[in-house]
């Protein structure tokens, strides 16, 4: 569906549940029902927050839910700061990151030429870091490199990457979900297209709920059958 045919679909749905009495919406205030549904939607398949309980890649609804939304990234530029840990590279995530699906770093030994390897990324919690820095048998080795995030502002969020001593990362390589575009009169749904009735319904969910309409249940219940 394109936008039109969302905004019709959403209006139709809401005058058959409403039967004939609920209130009519204007076209920002739909885009804005539709905009918390498409966001409601990725999270709950994202994390399994939902009546199958699975989450990104658990089935393959799941994949197909969610496969437009798939994006890599590779890094090198790293973030000159004086703020990170012992053996800290500091790397911005893009703009459009929402959720790490798959992380990997190119690192290599100082002043060793041709050393360069790919390994993957463990992200582990700051209290973790806390307790494994010091053990000999978890902190980062030769070819193991930790994740922590590193906060950020409105316009920019960063990671940072922790490898042994002696060790560097060069690049930092992330297959993440997007955050979707929201939905405009300049822009349609650019999740897959067999999500979007699955959206609408959610919108309209949400808007009986804000008018307290009495078929707000049954549409809920509806809304769980086809999901």
């Amino acid at each position: 569906m394109d936008r039109t045919e969302m905004h019709k679909e959403f209006k139709l749905l809401m005058d058959k549940t409403g039967g004939g009495s609920a209130p009519s919406f204007i076209s920002a205030e739909i885009d804005r029902f539709l905009n918390i549904a498409q966001d409601k939607f990725v999270t709950k398949r994202a994390f399994g927050n939902n009546t199958r309980r699975t989450s990104f890649e658990e089935d393959q609804k799941r994949k197909d839910d969610l496969r437009t939304l798939v994006k890599n990234n590779v890094n090198k530029t790293l973030v000159v700061s004086a703020n990170t840990k012992p053996n800290g590279f500091l790397f911005e995530l893009p703009t459009d990151y929402r959720h790490s699906i798959n992380e990997e770093a190119v690192i290599s030994t100082i002043d060793v030429s041709d050393s360069s390897r790919r390994v993957s990324v463990k992200p582990i919690t700051h209290d973790k870091y806390n307790k494994i820095i010091d053990d000999p048998f978890n902190k980062p080795s030769k070819d193991t490199v930790y994740r922590l995030y590193y906060g950020g502002n409105n316009n920019s969020s960063f990671t940072e990457l922790i490898t042994s001593s002696g060790q560097k990362v060069e690049e930092y390589h992330l297959r993440y979900l997007v955050t979707p575009t929201e939905i405009s009169s300049d822009n349609n749904c650019t999740l897959a297209s067999h999500t979007h009735r699955e959206i609408v319904r959610m919108a309209v969910v949400d808007a009986l709920e804000t008018v307290e309409q009495p078929r707000y249940q049954s549409s809920k219940i509806e809304l769980n059958e086809i999901e």
